[in-house]
């Protein structure tokens, strides 16, 4: 028990690692919470920067952020889900709300796919793959992502009989709680730009 609780807290300091702050902070010394969506995370790096290399190290940093532990858990331990899901849930926590950016952190997506690359890759290829089928439709990376996990869950709920167990099903609803909650987040955000556009236009055409 003490020691599951290390690895929980020892998961979610490294997940609060601000990656894509300390990468902006150096490429181009702004406070990325203070910049476009205001998010922590490798998107954002690449808007405020507007450096395909300042988001893609970005991106790799939190990537490795999810995977390291991850791969450590596997070699030491395999598939002792138990620990899985409580490696899973402070990566995730850690990076959604870092200690030291007074817990306003990223969304989660780049830290998730690296440590269930390790864990459960199968789900990663189902994620990447919703995703890219409602972002062709909707053009809303932001929907696209919270529908993509939304359903997650549900495919593997029903999948559960003849591939997935019941603790991937359980680190999936992990996974996918966290990373929602922090979409929905944007959606307020989303609402008020539309909003803001219709009234330009109508402004514009009158």
């Amino acid at each position: 028990m003490v020691a599951d609780l290390f690895f929980f807290i020892l998961a979610y300091f490294i997940g609060s690692f601000p990656s894509a702050y300390l990468m902006i902070r150096l490429a181009s010394h702004k406070d990325i919470r203070k910049q476009g969506s205001g998010n922590v995370g490798a998107l954002n790096a690449l808007r405020v920067s507007e450096k395909k290399w300042v988001g893609a190290a970005a991106l790799l940093l939190d990537l490795l952020k999810g995977a390291l532990p991850a791969a450590y858990i596997q070699w030491q331990y395999g598939s002792a889900y138990p620990l899985i899901w409580l490696v899973t849930g402070g990566l995730l926590l850690g990076h959604c709300f870092p200690v030291w950016l007074k817990f306003k952190g990223g969304r989660g997506l780049a830290v998730a796919a690296g440590a269930l690359l390790i864990f459960q890759p199968l789900l990663v290829a189902i994620w990447v793959s919703l995703w890219l089928i409602f972002f062709g439709v909707i053009r809303k990376h932001i929907i696209a992502s919270l529908i993509a996990t939304f359903a997650l869950p549900l495919i593997v709920y029903f999948m559960a009989d003849f591939y997935f167990t019941n603790h991937v099903l359980v680190l999936t609803l992990i996974t996918s709680m966290l990373i929602f909650q922090r979409h929905l987040e944007r959606i307020p955000d989303l609402v008020e730009a539309k909003r803001k556009k219709i009234e330009k236009e109508v402004n514009h055409g009158t």
